[in-house]
């Protein structure tokens, strides 16, 4: 398995600003999406997670904005995991967003947990979940803090 997921966007009309470009908030939200379909690829969709009774929360985001991405413009989103706590329950993912032309757009770095939903607290994840994360941990991947 390759430790580095990728999806592919056409920036559409509601996606641009003002000025033709990619929103903002745009950015963020490929970026969930895309983590959203790396999980789900892996077996891990909403009703596999609501079995478990376990839910992924966000905890931060941060973006920095690279270069320009236009109106009807190709970009691909990575998904690699960064950071994870030793047992699992916390997570940290990088967001590379790469224009057609190869030029990076923006980088998007995300810190979630793992929330027990009848507990209501950060837990950590099943033994399957949790080896979906290690096994696509990137190389420059670090030891993060758990859910104590």
């Amino acid at each position: 398995m390759s430790n580095t997921y990728c999806k592919s966007y056409e920036v559409r009309w509601d996606d641009a600003d003002f000025n033709g470009h990619l929103r903002n908030t745009r950015y963020l939200e490929y970026a969930s999406n895309t983590r959203l379909h790396f999980l789900m690829e892996l077996g891990w969709d909403a009703r596999a997670l609501q079995k478990e009774g376990i839910a992924a929360v966000l905890l931060g985001e941060e973006a920095a904005y690279l270069n320009e991405v236009f109106l009807a413009e190709r970009v691909t989103v990575s998904c690699e995991v960064i950071g994870l706590s030793e047992d699992g329950a916390r997570w940290r993912t990088r967001h590379t967003v790469t224009r057609e032309n190869g030029g990076r757009a923006a980088v998007v770095h995300c810190l979630g947990a793992w929330l027990g939903v009848r507990e209501r607290r950060i837990t950590p994840p099943p033994a399957g979940l949790r080896a979906v994360f290690e096994e696509a941990r990137a190389e420059d991947w670090e030891v993060i803090g758990g859910a104590a």
